[in-house]
């Protein structure tokens, strides 16, 4: 492993879904991120993004959010999971392990070098953090430095295929009144979700709503139903929120119209705090 201080430059790399995320750092500095879709997130398909990013450079590379190497259970401490070297391909990489719970059964990959990284960083945080993402949103229950238990949800995805069924895209302006009227209503009666989005279809298909009050109120009730799953989760606690654009303004919407003061923490600088804290043995 790379001596901690050292200048020699590594590339820093990070899964979440089907999106791979790379910086190339050297000493303490970070190039700007490089941003790539991959067709999917099989091993050859990683492979082959990670040796576009490092066009040919002999440097290490440490990755997060794969299943290269297997999860650690939680409880477990995010800010201590260690690297492991392994193989993909030809290429030698450390990768960090991502987090998982039996039950309910848990999978957390693409979210745990953000995790790791916030906790760097703030290490007396005890409360609730939200890491949504393009695979899955995870509710973390933090104490004492512990990951101690989790929830996920597969908001994101759930939105991505409703819009597409109404013609609409998932990502664009959101109406915020919608947004938080529907999220009230998705928290107060979740077991109406299937029959609001129907009635949401189709008032859209009738041309009764302009887009951004469609996409409002359609974000509003996953979220809302969200929320109400993950409530014992965040009632009450400290929250903090790691969220890329444009699922960082919907959930800062949803969880400021309950009243919840928080916490925004810029999630591509914690990802990159958790691989270089990581690789540096820290």
């Amino acid at each position: 492993m790379q001596p901690p201080g050292s200048g020699a430059s590594w590339l820093a790399a990070n899964l979440d879904a089907n999106t791979l995320t790379a910086w190339t750092v050297s000493g303490s500095t970070a190039g700007p991120a490089q941003v790539l879709q991959l067709p999917d997130s099989r091993p050859a398909a990683l492979a082959a993004g990670l040796r576009q990013m490092l066009a040919g450079a002999a440097q290490p590379v440490v990755l997060g959010g794969s299943s290269l190497v297997p999860p650690q259970a939680v409880p477990a401490v995010p800010a201590e999971l260690p690297l492991a070297a392994t193989l993909l391909e030809e290429l030698t990489v450390h990768a960090l392990p991502g987090l998982c719970q039996p039950s309910p059964a848990g999978l957390m990959q693409g979210a745990a070098a953000r995790l790791r990284g916030f906790l760097q960083l703030n290490p007396d945080w005890d409360g609730v953090i939200c890491l949504p993402g393009a695979g899955a949103t995870h509710w973390v229950q933090v104490s004492a430095k512990e990951a101690v238990s989790f929830q996920s949800a597969l908001t994101g995805q759930l939105a991505a295929a409703v819009a597409q069924q109404m013609a609409l895209a998932a990502a664009g302006d959101c109406s915020k009144e919608a947004l938080a009227e529907a999220a009230a209503d998705g928290i107060a009666k979740p077991e109406l979700l299937a029959a609001r989005l129907a009635a949401l279809q189709a008032e859209a298909a009738l041309g009764q709503l302009q887009a951004d009050t469609a996409r409002g109120r359609l974000w509003g009730l996953l979220l809302g139903a969200e929320l109400a799953a993950a409530r014992p989760y965040w009632l009450g606690q400290n929250a903090a929120l790691l969220a890329e654009a444009p699922l960082q303004p919907l959930y800062a919407a949803a969880l400021e119209a309950q009243g919840l003061p928080v916490t925004v923490a810029d999630p591509s600088r914690m990802t990159l705090e958790g691989l270089s804290k990581a690789w540096a043995g820290n």
